[in-house]
């Protein structure tokens, strides 16, 4: 009976929690169901996600880089990200996992060229600061723990010595607060690793009120280049057989239980837009 009672006690209040959590979850996407009509208003994220799907390394190769907003989309940040319509004509999207890019390839069409654009040195991380050394861009770095931004810069100022390093934050200060230092600062091109959602709106944001600046998105890579992790995350092995998801999930155990709530709903929801766009 003790050992009983003691046990009860210790996981009473997990259970609790991911009962709540996961019915908070269905509860979003029943409210994104049902409640999110006057939110989306006239421009819808099915169009968003056919329309302005980018591959960044082939506009910089043919001297098409548009300014704006350079966002992912992912299972996650979905569900807020629908509802941003004000902000669509400012932002261009990529995606850097395969779920997304199969769920993407099935029912957008294949013409849209779907790819992996992971913002770290095995892929987006070098075309995009030798776009900006090349074009001696002002860039600014926002991201990370205090402090990581600036490794960031002391670590990256050695491979890019042309770019133009203006400033830097860290992720932890209020969204108002890092748009008040890089809209200042006068930057030609912000590195946003603020995590997810705030991240975004902090990209958009820039965008909508400077239109001559780029704004990546770089989710970790701040922080993981401040702490000697940029080259090395991803084993070779782990690289080439695509398995970067199975080593954050050991790496990263918050990663499985984003997959395991937000996949599904996440899943369900683009199929109920998918399916609302063709009828109108």
């Amino acid at each position: 009976m003790v050992r009983s009672e003691y046990f009860r006690k210790l996981f009473e209040p997990f259970v609790f929690y991911r009962v709540h959590y996961c019915w908070s979850c269905w509860q979003r996407l029943f409210d994104c169901l049902f409640f999110s009509q006057d939110l989306v208003g006239e421009v819808n994220i099915i169009t968003f996600l056919r329309g302005r799907y980018v591959q960044v390394a082939r506009l910089i190769d043919a001297g098409n880089l548009l300014p704006g907003a350079y966002i992912y989309i992912n299972p996650f940040n979905y569900f807020m990200l629908r509802r941003w319509a004000s902000k669509f004509d400012y932002a261009y999207y990529r995606v850097d996992g395969i779920y997304l890019t199969f769920i993407l390839k099935v029912f957008l069409g294949r013409s849209i060229l779907v790819a992996r654009q992971s913002f770290d040195l095995t892929s987006l991380a070098p075309v995009v600061l030798g776009y900006s050394e090349r074009e001696q861009h002002k860039v600014f770095v926002a991201g990370g723990k205090p402090g990581d931004a600036d490794q960031f810069i002391q670590y990256f100022s050695q491979l890019y010595p042309r770019i133009k390093w203006i400033g830097s934050c860290d992720g932890y200060r209020p969204e108002s607060e890092i748009l008040s230092i890089i809209s200042e600062s006068g930057a030609d091109m912000a590195l946003l690793g603020l995590g997810n959602l705030k991240q975004e709106r902090v990209a958009c944001s820039l965008a909508q009120s400077n239109p001559s600046g780029y704004y990546f998105t770089c989710g970790a890579f701040i922080s993981q280049s401040a702490n000697g992790k940029a080259l090395s995350y991803y084993p070779d092995w782990i690289n080439r057989y695509h398995l970067r998801w199975a080593y954050r999930f050991v790496n990263e155990p918050h990663v499985i239980k984003r997959v395991a709530i937000y996949y599904p709903i996440f899943l369900l929801l683009f199929l109920y837009d998918v399916i609302k766009n063709q009828r109108v």
